[in-house]
Parts: structure tokens; sequence; C-alpha cells
């Protein structure tokens, strides 16, 4: 493949880094009573979206702008795309099992029926993560990194030997939590890339079949067995096409392929936005079923929105500002899950994190814009510690 950037693309860090921080306020939003519609989920049916339904296919897309920059990473240090596949394999491993317990943490478990509370279990679990999966002092011995690992191993093996669901039953992958499915659009995407290059209009009409697959799948709903399995599991497909599309969009952005920049980005816009128009016509707008017209109009928002920050950071270089997502863009998965490990710790001692006053309209809205700056500032000082969690 033809060489990109070496260097860390700014744009991207932004672009990431701004997402994460709008996925925290959210997210925490989702908890606040007595606020405008439009800061909140769009209902399964109402044929519609809001930014907060923009925030999820904002993440898989830069998911995507990642891709080829992380496949010449590992290809400078000399891997094979056997290689490149295999660790791809066990990142994407690693996103879903981590999905898995969040989702069953969340909901599907009887506490009654467990040996320690669900906020324990959750906090067990989270350690155990970070255990896992967080990097460590390059100091360290390979005995102390084996045995932190195997802390993190054992650890959650333990929570899955205790967890119990309604009626005896065991941790269910009810769905795969925004991990989860971050996981399995990667993998797929990363198999496509290593198999078609940077060949733009490859890669865009193999996004396309995932947008045609879906529609196919759909047709079939109501079917048992194996279909239906594969039914039930047909968002996927528009997952897929959304990390496509950021994937495209980088090279559009940074292949030596791609002679002019600007008339393919506006190409790019231009034909999402038409395409975007006709799946509306034929499918109800709808992240909770994942129909094309919702995937395709995130793609159209989210490459005219990293369209403006890379004409503002690449092209006019006005780059002072950056700074202010660094720290989410360096560790944006300690800071989706930094939250959630408070909410569990809090939630052991049976404290909550937000006062009843700041629940509900403006002063819940207030309080959900600087807990999200919060965990920003608080991810910078565990950066600064040398903790990050990146798979």
């Amino acid at each position: 493949m033809q060489s990109l950037p070496n260097n860390r693309i700014l744009s991207i860090d932004v672009f990431r880094g701004f997402t994460i921080l709008v996925m925290v306020f959210v997210n925490e939003l989702a908890g606040i009573a007595n606020i405008p519609d439009w800061m909140k989920h769009m209902p399964a049916d109402a044929d519609a979206m809001t930014f907060v339904d923009l925030v999820f296919p904002a993440f898989l897309f830069i998911v995507g702008m990642s891709i080829p920059f992380a496949v010449q990473a590992r290809e400078n240090k000399g891997d094979n795309p056997t290689a490149i596949l295999k660790h791809g394999l066990i990142r994407a491993f690693g996103l879903i099992v981590i999905g898995f317990y969040m989702v069953n943490s969340i909901g599907g478990y009887d506490e009654s029926a467990m040996p320690i509370s669900i906020a324990l279990w959750s906090l067990v679990m989270y350690f155990s993560v970070l255990a896992l999966w967080s990097s460590v002092p390059k100091h360290w011995s390979a005995a102390q990194i084996l045995s932190l690992r195997s802390l993190g191993t054992i650890g959650l093996l333990a929570m899955a030997w205790v967890y119990e669901g309604p009626n005896e039953s065991w941790m269910t992958p009810q769905w795969w939590g925004i991990l989860g499915l971050i996981g399995w659009a990667y993998i797929a995407s990363l198999l496509c890339y290593l198999l078609a290059g940077q060949r733009v209009v490859v890669l865009s009409a193999i996004g396309l079949s995932f947008i045609g697959l879906f529609a196919l799948l759909e047709r079939l709903h109501g079917q048992e067995g194996l279909i239906g399995v594969i039914v039930q599991e047909n968002r996927n497909n528009t997952h897929i096409a959304l990390v496509l599309s950021g994937l495209i969009m980088s090279l559009i952005c940074f292949s030596p392929r791609v002679k002019r920049r600007g008339a393919g980005i506006f190409l790019f816009v231009a034909i999402t936005g038409l395409l975007a128009y006709a799946a509306c016509l034929i499918w109800d707008v709808s992240k909770i079923w994942a129909t094309p017209s919702w995937a395709l109009l995130s793609v159209f928002y989210c490459a005219s929105l990293y369209a403006i920050v890379y004409w503002v950071v690449e092209v006019k270089h006005y780059k002072s500002w950056c700074a202010l997502f660094e720290p989410a863009a360096n560790n944006p998965l300690l800071i989706y899950i930094l939250p959630y490990i408070l909410l569990a710790a809090m939630g052991t001692f049976g404290w909550t994190i937000r006062p009843d006053v700041l629940s509900s309209g403006v002063a819940g809205i207030l309080w959900s814009a600087v807990f999200a700056i919060t965990m920003m500032a608080l991810v910078a000082g565990l950066n600064k510690l040398g903790v990050r969690l990146k798979l």
C-alpha cells in the first residue's frame, strides 16, 4: 500500500476527542429528566434522529478513519497482512468482551441470587478490564506484566462465575453494547481494507454492498433458526458501512493516490447526501434499528463536520485550540468507561454521583456538561500518571 503520513493526524485526533467528549455528555444526560426531545435518543419508530443519535456513528466513522494509519504502523513494524489481521482480531475480541460484560452489568441480572452486589460486581469487572488491557511502565518485567494480566483474567472469570440471571440463567448477549458493536464492525472493515487496499472506488462499492445486504436480510425478518440469528444481527451491516465510510474519508484526505483532495471531499459529501436522501424515501430513520437512512445521514453529517475540521486544522493550520481535545483523543476507551467505574464505586458504598437537585432540566444539562469536562480533566491526569487503556 502507498505510504500515508507517519505522524499523528491532528484533525482526526480533534474529531475523535470532541466525539468522545460529547459521548460522555449525552451518556450522563440520559439520566436527566425534563430536557428537550432534541437532547434525547429518538425512539426506534420515530423516523427521526437528534445529535445524540449521531454520536455513536461518529465514533464508528472515526474508527474507520484510523484503520489505514493503524495498518501502516503495523506494516512499518514488519507485520504481514496475516499478522495484522491477527492483531485486529485480538483488539476486536477485547472490545466485544468488555461490551458483553458492560451490558450484563446494566441489565439481565438477578442481584438477589448473587453473593455480591451488582455495583461491587461491576467495580471488580472494570478493575479486571484495566488489569488486562491497560498499558504498563516500560521498566516492568515480563513476570510483573504476566501477573497483572493474570489478575485481570482471573477477575473476569470470577465475575462470570458468580453472575446470576433470572431463573438461574447466565450472562447473555442481550445486545453487544457500544464497544462490542464497534468491535464487530472494526474487524469486518479491517478485513475489507486488507483485501481492497487503498482503492477508494472498490471500498465504496463494498460499503454499499453492506447496505444492500441489510436490505436483503430485512426481508427475511421473522425467520427462525440460523437465518433468524443472522437477521437479528442485521444492524451490524450498516455499522460496517459506517466504519468503511470513515476509512474512505481518511484515504480521500491523506492517501497519495488522491490528487485533488478538495474535489474528492466535496464529491464524497455530495454523494453521501444524495444517497441519504434516497434512503430516507425507502426506510425510516432509526438509530435503534440501524436503518440505512440513519447510517447514510450519519455519514453525510460526519463527513461534513470532519471536512470543516480538516480545513481548519490541516489546510489553514489553526492548531492552538486542538490541545483541548488531546486527553480524550489519546485515551478514548478509558474516558468512555471511567464514568461507569465511578458509578460502580459509588454504588458499592450506597452513594450516588449526581445530587437529586441536578437531575432535572437546565441544572441537569449543566451538570452533564461539567461532568463531561471533569472526566476529560481526570483522564488527562491519569495520562500523566501513565494510566492508559488501549486495545
